[in-house]
């Protein structure tokens, strides 16, 4: 789990009794799951349990800034529409080992029951210990009395000991946990063995960079491993990759390693760090089995040094779509989609035509909770950039250099589709986010921008006496309605 300038003199925030209003509309979403009030950031816990749907969250209901976290909670019957757990806080820092904050961690179904296994956090003297929480009723949490399951970090490991994810395989938990090695700036992710999920065996690193000639950051948080179509992947938040061209464009990233794993050797032999998202704000990503065997991914839609002006609004924080994860038929990347349930909440279609832009072209649809599908062919769509405007960003792409670039305010963020004849690209935008599919799942973007009042969306088709004409696109668009109802 991230834990970021912002959040200053972490460990001193009280909970008070009383929980803070919004007090400002202009930035919140509508179908995106986003704290009542107060801060959040990664995603925790997502589960399937007693046919609904868990997402939980790092949560501060009384403070946007941040504080010592417990775990939100929300709950869905399809995956789309959330509500508010009764209550919203499922564990909060209330013992000797998490005083601190409850940070993030993971869920699964045993014996029964929905159980909850989270890093506790202590700031004076630093340690973090990893521990269990359980539920019949997927609601109401008891902590272990035997917390914390583990107490102390791998013998040539930091202190840094957080966010284990679990699985099973073949009868037996596994857990991995971010957990650097002692030498500073080598981030790896630390495996073990269990039963029950109380007795834990230590297995070794699962992965760990290598040499600094790697530049795998400092830090590995949110550790995820699992099969997908035939191979495994270990998917991580990195903290700290240097730039390299257009790669690792954001200090901290969301990346993966593709590869074969044996669990008699406990070996896994990886493929070189991808990344999974080329937008500004995409980190803590976490996955989850679905009940049809999708493997389904979220993320808090954030990363070091994006600003975020809700908070002056009494809030802070939010989560993306849930996304279907596919491995390419290669077998070399892993490539995101929206979940098909998406579609459901589709209302007022505004457009559905071919479009023909020539300059600049206004077609009347606003950017605050909609869904827009464009089609570009570049066998009939001349000219020199082709794509669209909102506010002060912009999505197209550069037929010159063959990238598709979003670009926020004088940055940009971009990336090679290879050699394409069609460009199909699939925009969500939810007041202050747009969330880019682009070639199904070849490439995503995601970001938060913020407009007062959110912006229309302008067209556009740039071109120059090497490249002029005139670009036809097939244009639709709809109207997305709200996931939480009255709550």
């Amino acid at each position: 789990m991230l834990r970021f300038i912002l959040v200053l003199f972490m460990g001193t925030c009280v909970k008070s009794i009383y929980t803070i209003n919004v007090t400002n509309q202009r930035y919140r979403l509508n179908y995106h799951i986003m704290p009542p009030a107060g801060w959040s950031n990664d995603p925790n816990g997502l589960s399937y349990f007693n046919g609904q749907y868990h997402a939980f969250f790092q949560y501060c209901p009384d403070n946007p800034n941040g504080c010592s976290t417990s775990w939100g909670h929300s709950i869905s019957n399809d995956l789309v529409h959330w509500h508010y757990a009764q209550p919203t806080i499922a564990i909060s820092p209330n013992q000797p080992y998490d005083r601190d904050g409850c940070w993030s961690g993971s869920a699964v179904v045993n014996d029964g029951q929905l159980t909850l296994i989270y890093a506790g956090n202590v700031q004076n003297p630093f340690n973090q210990t990893i521990n269990i929480a359980t539920s019949t009723d997927g609601v109401n949490f008891t902590k272990y009395s035997g917390n914390p399951v583990i107490a102390i970090p791998p013998f040539d490991g930091t202190t840094g000991f957080k966010d284990p994810k679990v699985w099973r395989s073949n009868g037996t938990w596994y857990v991995v946990i971010s957990n650097p090695t002692q030498q500073p700036n080598f981030p790896r992710a630390v495996l073990y063995k269990s039963d029950d999920l109380k007795q834990w065996t230590y297995l070794g690193s699962l992965a760990a960079e290598v040499d600094d000639s790697e530049n795998l950051g400092s830090m590995w948080d949110d550790p995820n491993f699992f099969y997908l179509n035939g191979k495994f992947i270990l998917l991580t938040s990195a903290e700290g990759v240097l730039r390299d061209g257009n790669r690792f464009a954001n200090l901290f990233q969301v990346g993966y390693f593709i590869g074969d794993f044996d669990y008699q050797t406990n070996f896994f032999n990886r493929s070189d760090f991808y990344e999974l998202d080329l937008g500004y704000d995409f980190f803590a990503a976490q996955v989850f089995e679905d009940p049809k065997g999708r493997m389904i991914l979220m993320a808090w839609m954030y990363t070091m040094g994006s600003p975020l002006p809700e908070q002056a609004d009494g809030w802070a924080g939010a989560l993306t779509l849930p996304r279907q994860l596919i491995l390419s038929e290669d077998g070399t990347r892993v490539k995101m989609v929206p979940i098909e349930e998406l579609k459901s909440l589709r209302g007022n279609q505004y457009v559905n035509s071919p479009i023909f832009i020539n300059g600049q072209f206004d077609p009347k649809i606003p950017c605050d909770s909609t869904e827009v599908i464009m089609n570009i062919s570049l066998l009939q769509a001349p000219g020199k950039r082709i794509g669209m405007r909102f506010g002060y960003m912009q999505l197209y792409y550069d037929r010159q250099y063959k990238k598709l670039v979003l670009a926020r305010n004088k940055d940009i963020r971009q990336v090679d589709l290879g050699n394409i004849t069609q460009v199909n690209l699939r925009v969500f935008f939810d007041k202050s986010s747009v969330e880019v599919f682009a070639n199904d799942g070849a490439a995503t973007m995601t970001s938060r921008f913020y407009s007062d009042p959110a912006p229309g969306l302008i067209l556009f088709a740039e071109s120059s006496n090497e490249m002029p004409g005139t670009a036809n696109v097939n244009l639709q668009a709809f109207h997305l309605n709200s996931i939480y109802g009255n709550n």
